[in-house]
């Protein structure tokens, strides 16, 4: 056994002892020496050494008691010697810190920024020149986030959101603003955008407005999840896995949302169960797009066959066109919304629209813009900024909707699709609408771009690109191209200043913004480009 040394401790047998009265004055909380070197002890040696060191710790309610009772050693049945730290050193909890703040800015997501020593605070729900108090959530070396807890001064820009799930589902960052402070914000995240990433001073063209500010959006995509043993659509809340019931959305258009609630009784009463990790089968998500008053309705769901008596039941509902099942398992990726399985289970095949001369039809994988009406009004304002020329290039062309509607200012247009259905769309499209002139190949944009810059000069490159902008490996394919002008189409102004400065050789001829997401921070914005001078 390790003998005593006077003033401290010595290691004998692979543990470490101590004198008694050394643990006088020390900051003890509740480890009994090295944690390294209590893995050695052994049998029971072991035990009477924490036994020993238990009975003399200074902050032992046993000890306390046993010395003011004159006795030592001996504990109560009811003692815990393994009773948590907090109840041994009992800690002061800290209140929430809290600002009172003044709004200064909109940030790009539709925020308020106020500022805390020269430290910007992202502030959602807050409106510029509003005084506020909120509660700091978190705290990083650049910046702060805090939660809105009471408008002190309220800015003459704010309203009452018609929508009870605002605050919990986060889609709609903005509609707690009016329509006037909604175009203000998009106008100065566009401006500030081009200024900082592409110096661009030149201003822009007045916003072109939605004319159906609620009720405007042609299609819905809805995670499923039990609440309360009830199968729920809904979203999550952003940057969380907290799920949000959504009962009602007020930009869904109206035939939309009357289908989703006459689709989700069905669902319920036929007993259909939301997928989750640790059981087969059932509803992963909803989506649902609307075009003309036709609704196409598509269940994407765990590998599973779904009852035909549901399958019979949505198509009884009037609005409903076709029902398609789309099978997605574990090894399709997460960010997709289809797994690659798609089952046609009843109804048209495809979904048709009319758009201004044009009659269009799309597959449930096709893209289309999310607000029909305002589609129309972008599409006339790419034809408006394309010059005339002998070929158009458009680049991310969906179901052709663009190219066709520029087949008059060349004498050949090439759309460029990596989506196989939406290729198809595109080519049945411009057959039904008589435009020989107009043809679309599938494949990677940079590489088709490229393969056509090489045999012949494209005059005009239109683009519209996903949110994430171009790819390194598009820019170099334009900058091989050189094509005389650039139409670009964004719904994200940081993107589209960062991808006009790397294009280098174009400046910036006009600035188009259209807004097509009223309540949101989303900003579409045509922009057209022309090539300098060598």
């Amino acid at each position: 056994m390790a003998k005593e040394q006077s003033g401290g401790f010595r290691r004998e047998g692979g543990y470490r002892t101590e004198r008694k009265d050394s643990w006088k004055g020390r900051d003890f909380r509740g480890d009994s020496g090295d944690g390294r070197d209590r893995r050695n002890f052994r049998g029971s040696q072991e035990r009477r050494d924490r036994q020993e060191r238990w009975d003399d710790r200074p902050f032992s309610r046993e000890r306390r008691d046993s010395r003011d009772n004159g006795f030592r050693g001996r504990r109560d049945d009811n003692s815990r010697p393994d009773r948590d730290r907090q109840e041994r050193r009992p800690f002061r909890e800290e209140r929430p810190w809290q600002l009172e703040l003044k709004v200064q800015r909109w940030g790009i997501n539709g925020e308020g920024i106020g500022y805390y020593n020269r430290k910007p605070v992202f502030i959602p729900a807050a409106v510029p020149g509003e005084t506020v108090l909120v509660e700091v959530e978190k705290e990083l070396p650049k910046f702060m986030t805090a939660r809105l807890v009471e408008v002190r001064e309220a800015s003459p820009r704010r309203q009452q959101p018609p929508c009870e799930h605002y605050r919990e589902c986060g889609g709609c960052s903005l509609i707690h603003v009016d329509y006037k402070g909604q175009m203000q914000m998009k106008k100065q995240f566009l401006e500030e955008s081009l200024k900082k990433y592409a110096g661009y001073t030149g201003g822009t063209e007045p916003m072109i407005k939605n004319p159906t500010v609620f009720e405007y959006r042609n299609s819905c995509k809805m995670p499923a999840a039990m609440v309360d043993d009830v199968l729920e659509t809904g979203l999550y809340k952003r940057d969380t896995n907290e799920f949000v019931p959504v009962r009602s959305c007020a930009i869904h258009s109206r035939v939309l949302e009357k289908v989703r609630r006459e689709v989700m009784d069905i669902l319920r009463e036929g007993e259909m169960k939301a997928w989750s990790r640790n059981k087969r089968g059932g509803l992963r998500m909803l989506v649902m797009k609307e075009f003309d008053g036709r609704v196409q309705v598509i269940l994407v769901t765990d590998p599973m066959d779904v009852d035909p008596e549901i399958t019979a039941r949505i198509m009884n509902i009037p609005e409903v066109a076709s029902i398609w099942q789309s099978i997605k398992t574990e090894r399709d990726p997460e960010v997709e919304t289809f797994g690659k399985v798609m089952r046609h289970l009843a109804g048209d095949e495809t979904l048709s629209l009319k758009l201004g001369d044009f009659d269009l039809s799309l597959l449930p994988r096709s893209f289309f813009q999310l607000n029909t009406a305002q589609a129309k009004v972008l599409y006339d304002t790419v034809r408006d900024m394309t010059p005339q020329g002998d070929l158009i290039v458009e680049a991310y062309s969906g179901i052709g909707g663009i190219s066709m509607f520029v087949h008059d200012k060349a004498g050949r247009i090439i759309g460029i699709e990596d989506v196989a259905d939406a290729v198809e769309n595109a080519r049945e499209n411009a057959k039904a609408n008589g435009l020989e002139n107009v043809e679309f190949i599938k494949g990677d944009a940079a590489e088709q771009l490229e393969e056509i810059a090489d045999n012949e000069d494209v005059d005009t490159l239109i683009v519209d690109p996903p949110r994430s902008g171009l790819q390194d490996r598009m820019i170099e394919a334009v900058k091989f191209a050189q094509p005389k002008h650039i139409v670009y189409v964004s719904c994200n102004p940081s993107t589209l200043a960062k991808d006009i400065e790397a294009l280098e050789d174009y400046e910036i001829e006009k600035v188009q913004p259209v807004d097509i997401f009223s309540q949101t921070s989303n900003v579409e914005a045509v922009v057209k480009l022309k090539r300098t001078e060598d």
